[in-house]
């Protein structure tokens, strides 16, 4: 059940940033050969490094910091990104690969808008083997005729309770106005 949860992720990852990409190329076609660049490196961590049960929390936060890059060309001059990431980055622990990115990709679905003031808010921290991610974004778009728990965090959710049973808390908050999680998992065994 887990390898089938995972076998989700990448193509509904894929489609996404794909649709992302298809806006930018209409919007600012001038940025899309960089978007495609990333695109290809993000591409390159789900074919080549992802098929294994764990990565090392280095590569995952590598691979989550080129997405935010990505994001990061289609984000209008309205938005605003605030990150907080450890300056350094162990490599001796390891994660569930893209069990983190689901949450990030929902701030920049649901928070980014031309028409509204906004901002997304990451934060994520390490300290021995626990990582705290926290990811706020103001709901700039409405969740109109979709399944605000679509297949990327319902999924995600799953692959946490199979992952790290007992070693893990997660909490969502909507209250209308923001969306904020907070997931904390013990990463050493």
């Amino acid at each position: 059940e887990l390898n089938l949860l995972k076998s989700q992720i990448n193509p509904h990852f894929l489609l996404n940033t794909l649709n992302n990409l298809y806006g930018l190329a209409i919007t600012e076609p001038e940025k899309t050969p960089s978007a495609l660049l990333k695109l290809s490196a993000l591409v390159k961590y789900l074919l080549y490094e992802c098929n294994a049960p764990r990565v090392r929390i280095s590569s995952e936060v590598n691979f989550i910091l080129n997405y935010i890059d990505l994001q990061k060309l289609r984000l209008p001059s309205n938005n605003h990104l605030q990150l907080n990431f450890p300056d350094t980055i162990p490599s001796d622990i390891w994660i569930e690969p893209m069990i983190l990115l689901p949450f990030i990709e929902n701030a920049f679905k649901h928070g980014i808008s031309g028409k509204k003031e906004g901002t997304i808010e990451i934060k994520l921290a390490l300290d021995d083997g626990q990582l705290t991610l926290f990811v706020k974004n103001q709901q700039l778009k409405q969740l109109e005729n979709m399944n605000p728990t679509g297949i990327g965090l319902s999924n995600t959710q799953q692959r946490l309770h199979f992952s790290y049973p007992n070693q893990h808390s997660l909490k969502i908050t909507d209250d209308g106005d923001s969306y904020q999680i907070h997931l904390s998992v013990n990463l050493v065994e």
